[in-house]
């Protein structure tokens, strides 16, 4: 397949072109390789060096990535998050037409620290509900939430909260609605334990998005954490 040469437009963003529509058809799907420069020089009969530029274009917007060594290729889908809202991760993933899934790591009544007794506005030797959980994407692991709830929602502790919806089992038990959060955004690294779960290497790199979210009453409230993969998020603010 050969590129224009009497357009205006550059050999490298027509090769790039090319290229990015062969990804939307699917040609490519996420997590494969491309062809090799080789193979692209002869494909669409251009030199090494605009094969190159074209490749640093994608990489450069996210659509590929080039590991050295190893060759390009196709970034894997990353989820939209949007910060200034209240979204569950069950929804998220629909909105994205991946299916939402949820492993319960543990579920315990613990007793807060100083500023989680403050925040969830617990009185003294009051206890609180802690739920760690793995969220799947496809049955993939993309992130590792802990929620901390007050004494009100300790009748999650009885529930099945594996491939559920925490935001829809409270709605459905309390008539509770969360809508407003405030977040913290941090960049960590992965602890042994939690690189086991989410299946990356010790020490990688993860988002930590910690938020306080309460309802429209601003009296019923909980705690989350979530340790995202940081290279398979997209936030919006």
């Amino acid at each position: 397949m050969a590129l224009d040469t009497t357009s205006a437009t550059p050999l490298f963003q027509q090769l790039a072109e090319e290229l990015r529509k062969a990804l939307r058809a699917g040609e490519y799907p996420p997590g494969s390789q491309l062809p090799t420069e080789h193979q692209l020089c002869g494909r669409y009969g251009v030199s090494r060096v605009t094969v190159r530029k074209a490749l640093e274009e994608l990489s450069q917007r996210g659509e590929v990535v080039r590991r050295p060594g190893k060759g390009t290729f196709v970034a894997d889908k990353k989820f939209q998050r949007d910060l200034t809202s209240v979204l569950s991760f069950t929804e998220m993933c629909r909105r994205m037409g991946c299916a939402p899934g949820a492993r319960t790591v543990k579920i315990a009544l613990e007793p807060p620290d100083e500023e989680a007794a403050q925040e969830l506005g617990l009185k003294k030797g009051e206890q609180m509900l802690v739920v760690e959980r793995l969220r799947l994407a496809d049955g993939v692991p993309v992130l590792l939430e802990t929620t901390r709830f007050p004494e009100k929602f300790f009748f999650l502790f009885h529930q099945d909260l594996n491939n559920a919806s925490l935001y829809q089992i409270v709605k459905e038990q309390t008539g509770v609605v969360f809508t407003h959060s405030l977040k913290t955004l941090e960049i960590v690294f992965a602890s042994y334990q939690e690189a086991r779960y989410l299946d990356v290497a010790k020490g990688y790199p993860l988002l930590s998005i910690r938020s306080t979210v309460w309802d429209d009453s601003g009296e019923n409230r909980y705690l989350c954490q979530q340790l995202c993969i940081g290279d398979k998020f997209k936030l919006m603010v």
